[in-house]
This record gives C-alpha cells, structure tokens and sequence, in this order.
C-alpha cells in the first residue's frame, strides 16, 4: 500500500485533569489521501476538535505517530510545523475569527505576510479569492459590515490564500442559516473537485452526506469509516498519485521583514488608539521629565557660572581666618599694608582692599538696612562692575575725604524708587553721603546673596565716618593674564605670613569656588535626571502592563495568526515592535513635551538650558525602555496555546 498524505498511527492524546486523566483521542489510526472529502463526525465531547487540532498541527499526539507526507510531525522544529500551516493546511473555523479592524481583503491576505509575499501582491491575490468566492465589490467592507455567510467565505479565501492543499472546516456551517449553509458547503465542493483535500468536523449528518467518505468517532475512537464507490474510485488514482511524489525537506519560511512587522505593529495600535495612548502617556511624562529636569540643571548650572564671571574668574580673595585662630586682634590683623604689599608681588595685576558693616541707611522719609562697602577705586576695575549711571569715585576723593557713594539698584529701588539717585542724599548711620553713581545690576552672587544691595564710599572717608579702625575685611585681588594663579597665590601667602610673622588668613580663588559649586550643580542635576529617570522606569512598567492587557485582548487575534502559519518568532518580533514603536514615538513626543514645559518653566525666570545629549539620552531610554519591558508580553504571546486562544469567546 502506498503512503498517505495524512497518516495516524495508534494516535493517543490524554489530559491530565487533577488526579484523572482525561483520553480525547485514545488508539486512533486513520489514512487521508490527497484529493479526498473526509466528514468527520461526532458528538460534543467525541475528540473530533481534537483531532482537527492534531491534523493540522495545532497540537501533538501525547503518543503514536502522525505523518505528514511521509513527514512525521513530533520530529518537527516549531518552525516547520508553522510552515505546514502555513503552505499545507488552510482553517475555516465555526466562528470565522476574522480580525474585526482588517477589511475583508486583509482579512483574506492576511496568512501570506507570513510568506514573505509582498503587499501588492497578496492583496491582488486576496481580490481575485473573494471575487472567485462572489464576494466582488466587499472587498473593502469589515466584518461587521458582512453577513454570515459573506464572513465564512471570507474565512475560506484566507484558507486558499497561501496555495492550501488541505482545508480544515470546523463546523463551517455551524453558525449560519439553511441557505448560507449550503453555499459554503458548494464552494467546499468546488475546491474538492479541483483537487483540494477537505476534511470537514461536524455533528450534522446532513452536512456530512455532502462527502465523500464519513468518519464517525466516539469517546476518543473511531466508530466507522465509510466511503462511497466514487470515493473508492477517487482514492485510487490519488493513491497512485502518491506512491511518485517525493519527500522534500519541510523549509521554515523567512521571518516577516522588519518594514512589514512594523504596519503590522502600527495597524493594531491604530485600532487601539486609546490603549495606545495610556501606553505613550507613561513614556511622555517620563521622557519629558528627563528633559524638564536636565534642562533645569543645566539652566541653573550655566546661571552658576555666568554669575561667576560676572564676578571676576581670574580673582583671588584674601580674607581673616587661618589655622589655630583664637584671639580677636588675630581676625583684625588683615590690615592695608597687606593689600599694599600684595599689590608689588609679580602677576597681581590689580588690588581692592575692603571692609563692609551691616548699617541703615536713610533716604528723605525711608529707611533701610543694606550693606556698606568701604573699598579703594580699584574695585570697580576688580569686579568688572559697570556703571548703570553717574561716576565712580577716585583716588581724588579718597585724598579729600570726599563723603560720595555709588549705590547698588536694590538700594536705589529701596530709597528712591520714584526718583533718580544721582545727585540725591543718603545718610549713612550720623554722616550724609551724595550718590555720585548708580551700578549696573549683577543679580544674585552664587552662594545666593544679592550683589546690588550695597552702597559703596571711600575706604579714607568710612575709616573717619564710619567704620573706624585700619583692618580689613577682605583683599580682592585680580591676577594679570598668563600668570599661574596657583604660584600667584603661594606667594600672596608666603608674603602676608612673613609680615604678620605667622597665618591669620586664607586665600582663596574663584577657580575653586566655581568647581565647587559646578559640583554641587552637577550632583543636584544628576538627582533631578535620576528623580525624572525614575518616572521613565515608572513609564516603562506601565508599558509592560498595557502591552500585558493587549496580549490577553487579542488572544484570539494571536491564535488565529499561529494557526494561520505565523511562527513564535513572528509573533514576538511583532509585539517587540510594537513596544519599540511606542517607546520611539512616546520618546519623540517626550521630548517635544519637556521642551515646551521647559520654555513655559522659562518664562517663570526660571533659568533653563537646552542642550542635544540629554535629549538624545532620554528618547534612547525610552526606546530601550520600550524593548525591555516589551519583552515579557512578546514571549507571553509568542507562547500563546492556539488551542485556547481560539476557543476564547
């Protein structure tokens, strides 16, 4: 006797259920040649669905053998088995399980994206079926616009689509009223008599009549098997057909393109608009809290800095306070003659000595408690401080004692906010002062306090009027370009110490306060961006939990794409695309988020600074955020039983 084309021998298949075990089909040997119309009948409960499930490679037997072919099943990769659903067998099942956001030529092309066939021509193929099948002009209808019977020939032109020699009717009348019944049954016919094998599962002895050949099955076993003299006739000359047909090798169809899986990926997002949204809404928030923050730190970083220069980052500052310090004249030994002797060491280029003192201050009938600055006329030159209005004072009015002031705009707008200061009279604890000069604002130094609340007098004239005694509170000094600020202060330092005969001060630079605080604002940026990489995190597990809800929403979908041919691998590449997709498109409007929240920020005076890493950082999280935690629904749906799936109402 020749091979069959579809052979089980002494086929079991057992369910464990608790402690019992349940036999679905127990000792079942059966022959399907080519060509043949087999009806397989039974009852609820009979194994009939589970044998469908065998045959076409949904399931494997618990024991015994089944060929394919001359192909034994059990020895095949999941790949393999994907290819002979894919090219062999073509399903028509009960409830059509068509996909309800496809036209019905999608629908029906939809197996051969699994073929690696291009889109052109599926979908002309796919019109040619559903013309052929009378349903010319609904091409373009969904399901939901369809009949029955119109959805069940749609169901039977994506069986054809991939070239199927053997169709696999599940109840394919089942559903349907009288007339629609026998159309679908008529096309069956059709396919039969151009020489497609039809295994048809039913419990209706009228729609089993339409066969051929009539197997009865009961509790797992087969009852009966009969076939009528043309079915004898028909078996013969395929048999014969068989015994010279050669056994090729069963080669696994290439992947679906990446191009293809994302308009796969991008058509089921699209149909699920608002999942997808709450998807995208995690990523946005924690893509565009990256950029918020990092455009935060980085504003207040280079506000930082900015303030620096404004002070002078070539400065040095001489103040009171060195090692073992305890006795007062020790903190007031800081005196002019060290600003005197200072000023001769090579590369100081410019010296201000100063003092200042907390006092009120009294403008007509206002009052206010600023800060006094007693300095010699170099510090306008030292701190590159420029005059809004009015003049600085000199050497001149320091000779005479001339009782002058240059105030800051914070005092300005404190005693004459209606008036302009030059010319007018501030009294200064008992001595009266004429403003000779208003600066230009500075803003906010970097430890915070405000540059512009200060009046500035002569050091001679504040040593008779004011402040009293010849120490000093600080030495500014400005070091001349191309010197060594390091050597520049080793000197200074060894200078002052040998004519005070030990150290009662420190010496410090702006380089050092600028890395010292470029620091802090490094830390405090990195904790903003880790607070706000938080969020993306956060984001990303949203994203795993709205991917997990989609896979269990479209288990029938996934069933239906497996038992339609599609591998595992396809499955995980498209739910993988589609998290890399949401993860892409979330990282894109992410950043576009946090760039106009940063600008609405900005325009609170809020310093902010835009730069192309930290955005280029913060989209390449979300996309690995979208892959990593994509992950887990893409191997859960290409795991997918599609047994279960398609049983699913």
């Amino acid at each position: 006797m020749s091979a069959a084309f579809i052979e089980l021998k002494e086929v079991c298949r057992y369910y464990q259920s608790g402690d019992s075990e349940l036999k679905a089909l127990d000792q079942v040997n059966l022959r399907i040649n080519k060509g043949e119309f087999v009806a397989i009948m039974g009852q609820s409960g009979s194994g009939k669905s589970t044998l469908m499930n065998l045959l076409g490679c949904l399931d494997k037997p618990t024991s015994g053998e089944y060929l394919v072919n001359g192909f034994s099943v059990s020895d095949l990769s999941q790949d393999q088995e994907s290819a002979l659903r894919l090219s062999t067998f073509g399903f028509v099942f009960q409830r059509y399980q068509l996909l309800g956001n496809y036209t019905a030529q999608e629908n029906a092309a939809m197996p051969a994206i699994y073929r690696a066939a291009g889109y052109e021509e599926r979908m002309q193929k796919a019109a040619d079926l559903l013309a052929r099948l009378g349903l010319a002009g609904r091409e373009l209808n969904r399901p939901s616009e369809l009949s029955g019977g119109q959805q069940q020939r749609v169901s039977i032109a994506r069986a054809l689509i991939n070239g199927a020699e053997v169709i696999l009717a599940d109840e394919p009348t089942g559903a349907l009223d009288s007339e629609s019944g026998q159309q679908v049954l008529s096309l069956l016919k059709e396919l039969h008599a151009e020489g497609v094998t039809i295994i048809l599962i039913t419990h209706d002895a009228e729609v089993a009549a339409h066969a051929q050949r009539i197997i009865k099955i009961k509790d797992g076993r087969i009852e009966s098997d009969q076939n009528s003299t043309e079915a004898e006739t028909d078996v013969t000359a395929i048999e014969a057909d068989n015994s010279s047909h050669g056994h090729s090798q069963i080669n696994p169809y290439p992947n679906i393109s990446i191009l293809e899986s994302i308009k796969t990926s991008l058509t089921s997002l699209k149909a699920n608009w608002f999942r997808t949204f709450l998807t995208l809404l995690g990523i946005i928030i924690g893509v565009g809290s990256v950029v918020l923050m990092m455009a935060i730190g980085e504003g207040s970083k280079k506000q930082v800095l900015e303030r620096i220069q404004a002070m002078g980052s070539d400065l040095m500052i001489v103040i009171p306070g060195g090692p073992n310090i305890r006795k007062r004249e020790d903190w007031t030994s800081l005196k002019v003659a060290d600003a005197n002797l200072v000023k001769e060491i090579e590369g100081v280029e410019i010296v201000a000595p100063e003092k200042n003192a907390q006092t009120t201050m009294r403008a007509g009938n206002r009052d206010y408690n600023g800060k006094v600055l007693a300095t010699y006329p170099e510090y306008k030159a030292v701190r590159t401080w420029e005059m809004a209005s009015g003049v600085f004072f000199t050497h001149e009015d320091m000779r005479e004692l001339a009782p002058v002031a240059v105030i800051g705009e914070t005092v300005a707008q404190m005693l004459f906010p209606d008036r302009d200061p030059i010319g007018q009279y501030v009294f200064l604890k008992k001595s009266q002062f004429q403003i000779i000069g208003l600066l230009r604002s500075k803003g906010a130094s970097p430890n915070g306090d405000d540059m512009d609340d200060v009046v500035l007098v002569p050091f001679s004239t504040a040593k008779v009027k004011l402040l009293g005694g010849d120490h000093l509170g600080r030495i500014t000094i400005k070091v001349a370009e191309g010197y060594d600020k390091q050597l520049v202060k080793n000197q200074v330092t060894a200078a002052i110490t040998a004519r005070q005969g030990r150290q009662t001060f420190r010496v410090r630079t702006m380089d050092s306060f600028s890395q010292t605080l470029t620091k802090t604002q490094e830390t405090l940026t990195l904790l903003l961006g880790s607070v706000a990489a938080i969020s993306l995190i956060v984001g990303g597990i949203g994203v795993m939990n709205i991917m997990l809800v989609s896979v269990s929403e479209r288990r029938r979908e996934i069933g239906l794409r497996i038992a339609t041919g599609a591998k595992p691998s396809d499955i995980m590449r498209q739910f993988n695309i589609e998290a890399l997709v949401v993860g892409a498109f979330g990282g894109a409007l992410g950043v576009l988020f946090g760039i106009l929240v940063a600008l609405a920020v900005g325009a609170f005076n809020v310093a902010i600074s835009f730069s192309l890493l930290p955005a280029l950082i913060a989209f390449s999280s979300a996309v690995v955020v979208g892959l990593v935690f994509g992950h887990t629904p893409a191997r859960k749906a290409a795991n997918l039983d599609p047994i279960r799936a398609l049983s699913e109402e």
